[in-house]
Parts: C-alpha cells; sequence; structure tokens
C-alpha cells in the first residue's frame, strides 16, 4: 500500500490541510477532503477519477469542505461516480453539509456518489478491495459535541496502519488497544503546545511508550512553524510531510 499526505497542517495553515490518499491496488481511498483539496490533489500527482473511495472523518471545514466540488467536477466534468463510504451515525450531518449545493434540479447525493453506510468497531469492519477497514470512534475526544473516528487499514498479509485523524483526548480513544506487533504506522494529530482539540506532543510519546516504538509514530496535522528536525531529535518519532509518499 502507498501512502501520501496531500497536507499535514492544520485548519489555518498557508498550506494544505491533513488529508490522506491510500493507494490500495485498484482502489484508491481518499481520507477526508478539505478546502484545499482544489490543489493538493494535483500538487499530489493525482486526478478526480484516480479516487475510488472517499471516507471522510469529520466535519470541520479542512476535512470536508472540498468534498462539494470535489463531487461537481466528478460528475460534470469526468463523469466519474466515486464510492463514500458514510458512518451512519454521521450520515445526515453529512448530508446537511454538502446537499445544498449538490441536490438541485432533482439531483441526490447518489447521483454523485455510490454511498455505503457504515460503523464504527471491529465487529463492523469493512473492505475496500483487498485491505480491511475498522473505523475507530472518537466523538467528543477532538471537540466536544463532534462525531469523529480514526482507521485501522490492514492489508492482505496482515500488517496494518492506524490513522488518528483529529484527537485531543487519545488516552480515551481506542488506537492504543488496536495496535498490535503487525502495525506498521501510527499516523497521529500532534500539536507541539498544550491544545484543546488536538494532542499535546509529550502526552502522545508517553502514552504509547509501551505498545509502539516511537520511531513508527509519524507525527501530522501539527502547526506551519514547527521544527521538523527538533520535533525527530527531541521526541525519536517520525514527520509527516508531503515531499514524498509512503510505502507499507
Amino acid at each position: 500500500m502507498k501512502i501520501k499526505a496531500l497536507g499535514v497542517n492544520g485548519a489555518f495553515t498557508k498550506n494544505y490541510h491533513n488529508n490522506f490518499v491510500f493507494e490500495m491496488g485498484e482502489r484508491t481511498l481518499l481520507v477526508d477532503a478539505g478546502t484545499t483539496l482544489r490543489y493538493s490533489l494535483s500538487d499530489a500527482g493525482f486526478k478526480e477519477t484516480d479516487i475510488t473511495d472517499i471516507i471522510i472523518t469529520h466535519l470541520h471545514s479542512d476535512h470536508v469542505g472540498g468534498l462539494e466540488e470535489f463531487a461537481q467536477r466528478c460528475k460534470w466534468i469526468f463523469n466519474h461516480k466515486p464510492n463514500l463510504w458514510v458512518r451512519g451515525k454521521m450520515k445526515a450531518q453529512l448530508e446537511e453539509v454538502i446537499e445544498k449545493g449538490l441536490c438541485t434540479d432533482g439531483l441526490t447525493l447518489n447521483d454523485y456518489f455510490n454511498i455505503y453506510t457504515c460503523e464504527t468497531g471491529a465487529r463492523n469492519s469493512f473492505n475496500i478491495g483487498n485491505h480491511q477497514i475498522e473505523l475507530i470512534d472518537t466523538d467528543n475526544l477532538h471537540s466536544e459535541g463532534m462525531l469523529s473516528m480514526g482507521l485501522k487499514i490492514t492489508l492482505e498479509n496482515g500488517h496494518n496502519v492506524i490513522y488518528t485523524s483529529d484527537i485531543a483526548k487519545h488516552q480515551l480513544a481506542g488506537f492504543k488497544d488496536a495496535i498490535d506487533e503487525r502495525t506498521s504506522v501510527l499516523f497521529h494529530d500532534v500539536s507541539m503546545v498544550e491544545n484543546p482539540v488536538h494532542s499535546y506532543i509529550e502526552d502522545v510519546v508517553e502514552h504509547y511508550k509501551d505498545v509502539i516504538a516511537p520511531h513508527r509514530i509519524f507525527a501530522m496535522h501539527y502547526q506551519d512553524e514547527t521544527d521538523l528536525v527538533e520535533l525527530q531529535q527531541t521526541y525519536g518519532i517520525s514527520v509527516v510531510t508531503t515531499d514524498h509518499g509512503y510505502i507499507v
């Protein structure tokens, strides 16, 4: 599996939002679609038609604000209809966010996407191609009152990748329990300062120290001004950048 960060920064970045692409053989999964997607996708070398599947982890604009335009471009320019995997609990809210701009002239969201409903928890895992997807519930752990989730993606060989998306109270989420001996990478929200809606770096390193080597923790969603060399040297973790992709 090839993994490419379209962006690694937060909502107010001067760069690109923290959205990722996972290339899974014949299927390509877009995780989140922020307002910078119209630029970040092409800058990373992808076209709209490359994306076969989409998962939105939560409804802040840096994660869903570009989905409406993406859907319009897919339908009206490329005649392309991707799969949209929607958590059942989040479905009504997601529809409210995007349907007013899309559902005109008798159209529905089903005219833009093949919509599949999914749920959190290991027992509700589903497959995208040959990869198993488990959604990890993080409701209220990023922002109070916000439905949100992370992912665990398991390859055919059993190796897996965990992706937190935005998270503050990671100690209360199920990411630590989801880590096993075959976890290759933990992509984790990291803030260099204590923050009410994102994970403080020192808390992250301390929380996972018994279950995964620090270099397997890849920091993402960090502030624009973060000194990446200092971050790596001080805490021993890795840092996601948009300069290159990752292979698992």
